[in-house]
């Protein structure tokens, strides 16, 4: 039996701190192949601690789990890769086990991460498999060459149950507005140009069974007190229809909490449909919206149109959820025109939060990495960690901010920059007020306009 000790490195609380759900899903892989894992936290147990666990722990293998390597917000820009590249060199300093990267940030930068921070080994998109085989070999006395392990897309998990959750790390989380996580699919079918899930968990999704899913919610509300959850998946409105099922199987087994995902806007949404999301707790919904027009929308491959977005806001304002749209301007085929246009399109969203940015984070793979290459923003020779952003040719990115600045004005639920929303949802939570709080801030918005 090997020994690993696993920390999930992120140690970004904006909007606000999310469990590190993807090490728990490690670290049950480890225990399903008879290995011993200890999950460790960098939010919940500090730099000083991390380090005094990893020298009790006598560990055979040290994985380090990156979450986000940057903010991907051009207006104000921070990145972690220093700090992870600080972190390892600590971790050097209280054991001589080898360190194995993963996670999604990971992933999508695997061997400029590995080289700028000078681990051991990396683990290239899910890691279950390919980690626990990695202690497997420990534990046969078998130490491969250092360097990047991938994970083959055909042996990509159809059954990856709940992960482990350390009752210590869920007593930290939960007071950050009572949130837990949960996954219920991965993998993502459609194309947006800017986007990295289908690179990481590739394009077929693979659904876990309702109720098992119903029971790890009961679990975390009836057993640890979680009271609002988050449905992680990249798209939680799946076509086949699993997340009505799963709401169904919600209000079946009597559960009560609040929850919210990332759903896609679509044209066709039956009223019926989003009453049973309500029964089943739904108190705000996070829309990939990612463009405010249709030439915008079009530019980033996102495969509906304006009157799609504005039509599922509305069925779900009409029932009272609250609605969170998140849209970067600077796209392909942006214009001065189109950013006007998109303002007031978003200007007649009913009962919604709009969170804006400028440019678009270019991640290698993707349709914008390839457009960026095309246009010679980026070459052969470019960094991939370095703060580098598409920005459509067509419009200068000064003008951009000023326009979107005149437009949001004071209005508390039009929210750009993003930067600083950390300290009020914070205080929020202090206060007793439960998951993202979109909708209290809309709330708060009729009050000030009342």
């Amino acid at each position: 039996m090997a020994k690993a000790v696993l920390i999930s490195a992120n140690p970004t609380r904006a909007p606000f701190p999310i469990y590190p759900i993807g090490l728990g899903y490690i670290a049950a892989a480890c225990t399903a192949a008879g290995h011993e894992a200890l999950q460790l936290d960098i939010l919940a147990d500090g730099p000083d601690g991390l380090l005094e666990e990893i020298r009790r722990s006598g560990a055979d293998v040290i994985g380090l789990s990156i979450r986000n390597t940057d903010n991907c917000d051009s207006v104000d820009y921070a990145s972690n890769v220093d700090f992870y590249a600080g972190l390892v060199a600590r971790l050097r300093s209280a054991s001589q086990a080898p360190i194995v990267l993963g996670g999604s940030g990971f992933s999508l930068y695997p061997q400029a991460l590995l080289s700028r921070t000078g681990a051991d080994y990396g683990v290239v998109g899910e890691g279950e498999t390919a980690f626990a085989e990695l202690l497997d070999g420990w534990d046969a006395g078998r130490r491969p060459p250092c360097g990047l392990i991938r994970s083959s897309q055909d042996a990509l998990l159809t059954d990856f149950g709940a992960p482990e959750r350390p009752p210590r790390l869920v007593a930290h989380y939960l007071p950050f507005g009572g949130l837990m996580s949960v996954q219920t699919k991965r993998g993502c079918p459609h194309a947006c140009g800017y986007c990295s899930y289908p690179i990481l968990e590739g394009r077929t999704l693979r659904c876990r069974d309702v109720d098992e899913v119903v029971e790890e919610c009961r679990d975390l509300v009836g057993r640890s007190g979680a009271e609002f959850i988050f449905f992680t998946d990249s798209v939680f409105d799946d076509p086949q229809g699993q997340f009505l099922r799963l709401a169904e199987g919600i209000v079946r087994a009597g559960l009560s909490f609040r929850w919210t995902g990332f759903f896609r806007p679509r044209k066709g949404w039956r009223r019926e449909e989003v009453a049973l999301l309500k029964r089943s707790g739904l108190a705000c919904v996070e829309w990939g919206t990612d463009a405010a027009s249709d030439t915008t929308l079009a530019g980033l491959s996102k495969g509906f149109d304006w009157a799609a977005v504005a039509e599922s806001n509305e069925l779900f304002a009409e029932q009272d959820i609250a609605n969170g749209h998140y849209v970067i301007f600077g796209g392909p085929g942006e214009t001065a025109a189109t950013v006007d246009e998109g303002l007031a399109n978003l200007d007649g969203l009913r009962h919604s939060v709009v969170f804006a940015f400028l440019g678009i984070r270019i991640i290698p793979g993707t349709d914008i990495w390839r457009l960026s290459r095309r246009e010679g923003l980026i070459g052969d020779d470019w960094d991939s960690l370095r703060e580098t952003f598409y920005f459509s040719p067509l419009v200068g990115r000064g003008e951009v901010d000023v326009r979107i600045r005149r437009s949001f004005g004071g209005d508390i639920s039009r929210i750009y920059p993003t930067g600083g929303t950390e300290a009020v949802i914070a205080s929020l939570h202090r206060r007793g007020l439960k998951g993202p709080l979109w909708d209290y801030v809309l709330k708060a918005r009729r009050r000030v306009r009342s």
